[in-house]
């Protein structure tokens, strides 16, 4: 199916560039500043290969990867309740050494990471957040996008998958303009290569034939 990703218009490329001039972190860290942050997993961090899968839903994707990478760790992070609550029935349920979960915002647990983390990290179909007046809730504009790129290790791969097209397209010129990120490759950008659907949202767009794009970045050596 083709996808097409053609570059932000221009109203939304001076957004993304005012944005990124007005980004603090440290700043925006500090409504949870008073609020207990969960610890990510210590066998998680003890597997020499790492992936996280931001806002995992139920959890099908880094399920299905576990078994067929023994050897890596998976971890998957969500915030919605009945979502994480889900994942963490799957995880009793079918246990899987290798897999983790976290019932928590994504954003404060990954930026308390320490940087050259993770091989791996995977953001599957993300709220698009439509209305320009919450578009800073789109990676492409949030502050924390540099340190997710921070977080991969050299050679790490940063993936995102989405069936809107303006959004990749946010997100494609933030990771190759965004003046706090460099060092990063685009190995692929167009229509996702998947027939079985890594997540539940996937299968559902590929079951009715919804067109779905993917971003491939890779961090230099």
């Amino acid at each position: 199916m083709m996808f097409p990703l053609n570059p932000p218009d221009a109203a939304s490329i001076e957004a993304l560039e005012k944005a990124w001039h007005r980004q603090d972190l440290n700043r925006y860290l500090t409504r949870w500043r008073t609020s207990k942050i969960p610890e990510v997993p210590l066998a998680f961090l003890n597997f020499d290969v790492r992936v996280c899968d931001i806002g995992c839903g139920i959890g099908k994707f880094i399920h299905s990867q576990g078994p067929i990478h023994p050897d890596w760790g998976f971890l998957g992070i969500d915030k919605g309740s009945v979502r994480a609550g889900k994942l963490q029935n799957r995880l009793t349920n079918l246990p899987c050494p290798n897999v983790f979960a976290l019932h928590a915002n994504a954003i404060p647990v990954l930026a308390s990471l320490p940087p050259n983390l993770l091989d791996l990290l995977t953001i599957f179909y993300p709220n698009p957040w439509w209305p320009n007046k919450h578009r800073q809730k789109r990676w492409a504009f949030h502050p924390l996008l540099p340190h997710l790129v921070r977080l991969l290790k050299p050679g790490g791969m940063l993936l995102i998958a989405s069936n809107e097209a303006f959004y990749l397209a946010e997100f494609l010129y933030a990771m190759t303009h965004h003046p706090s990120i460099e060092k990063v490759q685009v190995v692929y950008a167009g229509p996702i290569e998947e027939t079985v659907g890594r997540t539940h949202f996937e299968t559902k767009f590929l079951q009715q034939n919804v067109p779905c794009g993917e971003l491939r970045f890779r961090k230099d050596p």
